[in-house]
C-alpha cells in the first residue's frame, strides 16, 4: 500500500528542481527544467501529456472542476530507504512509496522529490531523483502517471583520500573499511587533484592541483567517481595572487558555499561562491594575513572560522568574514594535553563533532578541545579535555568524523585509522600509545594525505552534511 500524507514544510533537504510547465492552448507543454542531471523532463508512457487535458477551446485555464486519479511510480531504491515526493497543487501530498492517488481534485498540480539517504554507520549513500512531466494539468476523470527514478550519487558511501601515487584519488566504501585489514581502493582515479580535498551539496569533489603552473583547485564531478579510470575535472581554477610554493595548504567551504583556502605565506583567502561556477582565474574577495604558518581550516556551527598550524588555534569570528583585514584573530588558544604531563600542542588539522567540540592533530597527539572552551576572546590558555598520542611513526593528516561519530585519520605508509567513539572518550599518557579500533592498509596510497566523506555526518558544521547543519 503507497504511504502518503499531508504535505508541510520539511526543512534540511535537499529538493531537484523543476521549472512549471503550462497547459498550453494546443494540448503541448512547455518544459523548463530536468532533474539532477539537467536533462529535460518528458511525458510518461502511463499518462496523459502536461497540457493535453484542460487546454480545451481558446485555450481555457486547468479547471478544477472533478476529480481524477494520479499515480506515482517510484524507483531505484533499495529496500528499507522511502521516497520523498510531493505534490503541489489544489491538493498537497507527500508520498513514500509507488501507488495510486484517488479522488484528486483535478487541476494544475506540480510533483518534486526530495533527495534522500540510507542509514551507514560510517558514510551514507545518497539518492538524488529525475521526475518525468513534473508539472501537468490532471482533468476530471483522468489517470494521470509520474515516473520517479532514484539513483546514487556515486560519490557517497565512500572515505576519498588522494593517493600520492598515479591515480590521484582513492575512494573505499563504507563496507570495504569495516574491520581491520589490507584492502585496495573501490574507485582509483586518475586526475589532477591530489591535495586537501572537500566536498560541495551535489557531491562534486574539490581538490588542490599538484604542480606550480597547473591548476590550482579542481573539481571532479560526482557522477565521475563511480568507477575507476581517467577523469578530466570539470572546472579549474588559478588563483593568480598566490604565488609561493607549496600554494594552498587546505580548503573548506563556509555555510554560504565560499572556499575559504589556507595558503601559503600566511594569508587565508576566500572565493566567493559565484566564482566556482566557471573555470579561469579567480581574485580572492576576502584575504585575511594576521595568521602564522596556517595550515588546517575549519568552520564551528556558528560559521566561524577556525586556523591551525601555528603557535595557537586561532578564532576568526563570522561577522567580520565578509571583509578583509589585518587584524589580530578573535580568539587565539594555546593548547596542552588532558594528562598531567601538560604538554603545549600546537595544532596541526582540525575537525568538529557533533555536539560542537573541536578535535586536533598535534604531532602524535590527538585531542579534544570542549565547546565550552571555545567561546571566549583574546589570547587564552585552554587545557585538552581529552587526549592520548599514537605511535610517534604514524603522522597522522586531516581528521574527519564519520556518521557513527568515529573520528578518523590518515596515517604514515599507506594506511588509514578509526578511532570509535569509546577510545575518543578515555584520556592516555605519552608513554601509552592508542591504536586505532579499525586500522585500515592500502596499496592504493603511498603517503600521510587528507581524507573526507560525502556525505558529511547529520549535524557536523560542514557545508556538504545532510541534511543541512
Amino acid at each position: 500500500m503507497m504511504r502518503l500524507r499531508y504535505l508541510f514544510p520539511v526543512l534540511g533537504l535537499v529538493t531537484s528542481s523543476f521549472v512549471a510547465v503550462a497547459c498550453g492552448t494546443d494540448g503541448s507543454t512547455d518544459d523548463g527544467g530536468g532533474g539532477a542531471g539537467g536533462a529535460a523532463p518528458t511525458p510518461t508512457d502511463g499518462g496523459a501529456s502536461a497540457g493535453g487535458a484542460g487546454g480545451g477551446e481558446g485555450g481555457a485555464a486547468c479547471a478544477a472542476d472533478g476529480t481524477g486519479t494520479l499515480v506515482i511510480e517510484i524507483s531505484g531504491l533499495p529496500d528499507g530507504v522511502l521516497a520523498d515526493v510531493s505534490t503541489a497543487g489544489a491538493h498537497e501530498y507527500a508520498v513514500t512509496e509507488s501507488g495510486s492517488l484517488e479522488d484528486v481534485t483535478t487541476g494544475t498540480y506540480t510533483v518534486t522529490a526530495a533527495r534522500v539517504f540510507d542509514e551507514d554507520p560510517i558514510v551514507r549513500t545518497v539518492y538524488d531523483a529525475k521526475v518525468t512531466t513534473p508539472s501537468f494539468c490532471l482533468a476530471d476523470g483522468e489517470s494521470h502517471t509520474v515516473k520517479v527514478t532514484y539513483t546514487a550519487i556515486p560519490s557517497s558511501n565512500k572515505l576519498w583520500m588522494p593517493s600520492g601515487g598515479d591515480a590521484e584519488l582513492a575512494g573505499f566504501t563504507s563496507q570495504a573499511i569495516a574491520e581491520t585489514g589490507m584492502t585496495d581502493a573501490s574507485v582509483a582515479i586518475h586526475t589532477p587533484g591530489s591535495g586537501s580535498v572537500a566536498f560541495d551539496r551535489d557531491g562534486n569533489l574539490w581538490a588542490v592541483g599538484p604542480t606550480i603552473g597547473g591548476d590550482m583547485l579542481v573539481r571532479i564531478p560526482a557522477a565521475e567517481l563511480g568507477e575507476s579510470g581517467t577523469r578530466e575535472p570539470d572546472t579549474t581554477i588559478k588563483v593568480p595572487e598566490i604565488e609561493c610554493y607549496p600554494f594552498i595548504n587546505h580548503i573548506a567551504f563556509d555555510p554560504s558555499g565560499n572556499l575559504w583556502l589556507s595558503a601559503c605565506e600566511d594569508q587565508v583567502h576566500r572565493l566567493k561562491a559565484a566564482d566556482l561556477t566557471t573555470s579561469g582565474d579567480k581574485i580572492s574577495d576576502v584575504l585575511f594575513t594576521s595568521v602564522v604558518n596556517n595550515s588546517g581550516i575549519a568552520f564551528d556551527k556558528a560559521g566561524n572560522l577556525w586556523v591551525a598550524g601555528g603557535p595557537t588555534l586561532e578564532r576568526f569570528d563570522a561577522a567580520r568574514l565578509d571583509l578583509s583585514d589585518t587584524d589580530p584573530p578573535d580568539l587565539a588558544l594555546s593548547v596542552t594535553n588532558a594528562t598531567p604531563d601538560k604538554t603545549v600542542l600546537p595544532v596541526d588539522e582540525l575537525a568538529f563533532d557533533k555536539a560542537g567540540n573541536l578535535w586536533g592533530i598535534s604531532g602524535s597527539y590527538v585531542f579534544e578541545l570542549a565547546a565550552a572552551d571555545l567561546e571566549g576572546t583574546g589570547e587564552q590558555d585552554v587545557v585538552a579535555s581529552h587526549s592520548f598520542t599514537m605511535n610517534v611513526l604514524a603522522l597522522p593528516a586531516t581528521p574527519a568524523f564519520d556518521d557513527g561519530n568515529a573520528l578518523w585519520v590518515s596515517l604514515a605508509d599507506g594506511s588509514f585509522g578509526k578511532f570509535s567513539p569509546a577510545q575518543l572518550g578515555v584520556s592516555k599518557p605519552p608513554g601509552a600509545p592508542v591504536t586505532p579500533a579499525v586500522l585500515i592498509s592500502s596499496d592504493s596510497i603511498t603517503s600521510t594525505l587528507p581524507l573526507a566523506f560525502f556525505p558529511a555526518p547529520e549535524g557536523l558544521p560542514l557545508y556538504h552534511s545532510l541534511p543541512e547543519p
